[in-house]
């Protein structure tokens, strides 16, 4: 399999920590996907295009050997754990998997929402937005608050919607810990304030060796768009393969 993905490992990619999860780690080729790469002041986005086999032209992607192609963090997790050599991280219908299916809504939504800040600060500061920063900072507030009473009753597992929590809290800690500071809504804002039982469920949950396996570790792989390219051009390949039979 082939997962197109952000190599940044500033934050914890939950794909990656459901891959390790549910055993699929050594199987699957992390191809290096920059979706606004800049060479020399210009953006090549081109370069590194998945439009031929994901028309939203996004990560992640996952390519599977006959050429299938799933694309959305979700659906690529609810394949690798339904495909599982190891960990279920979706639990069987009843109250745990809607509790664990709220908790990834809940928490995707809350990653999304940052992104939308950090690309706010790419417009020159006199044109940002700050009715973006007043609508958006309530609700993120409220999403952690709403996990610090959660992790205050505490958890007896580790699911898809623990592995969405550390996505969406390690990027907005890594936003607002490397550029927040000019923020003007939450200017250097501590999402540990307040937030004990939280900050310590999250520690802990770094410690896990699907976090440890990427997370604040450069990626070591081929990151060149001649590379990736190819990686396009084999999924192709099966997919003609595939379609002729």
């Amino acid at each position: 399999m082939k997962l197109f993905y952000s190599p940044f490992h500033s934050f914890v990619h939950k794909v990656l920590v459901c891959a390790h999860e549910t055993g699929h780690w050594e199987s699957l080729t992390r191809v290096a996907t920059f979706p606004f790469k800049n060479l020399a002041g210009e953006l090549v986005r081109g370069q590194y295009s998945l439009a031929a086999i994901n028309p939203l032209d996004k990560v992640p992607t996952l390519a599977l050997d006959d050429g299938q192609v799933i694309y959305g963090s979700q659906a690529i997790c609810e394949y690798l754990d339904e495909n599982s050599r190891a960990a279920r991280l979706y639990p069987r219908p009843g109250g745990a998997r809607w509790d664990a299916l709220t908790r990834l809504a809940l928490c995707d939504m809350g990653f999304e929402m940052t992104v939308t800040l950090a690309m706010e600060r790419w417009r020159a500061p006199e044109l940002r937005n700050v009715d973006t920063y007043n609508w958006l900072w309530p609700k993120l507030e409220a999403a952690l608050d709403k996990l610090e009473r959660d992790a205050s009753a505490g958890w007896d597992n580790f699911d898809i919607g623990h592995a969405s929590m550390l996505h969406m809290i390690s990027y907005l800690a890594y936003w607002c810990g490397n550029v927040g500071a000019d923020d003007p809504v939450r200017p250097n804002f501590d999402w540990r304030k307040g937030r004990p039982a939280l900050s310590d469920w999250f520690d802990k949950a770094l410690e896990r060796d699907s976090v440890k396996a990427h997370f604040r570790i450069e990626f070591a792989g081929e990151t060149s768009s001649e590379y990736h390219q190819r990686m396009v051009a084999e999924v192709l390949a099966a997919q003609s393969e595939n379609h002729t039979r």
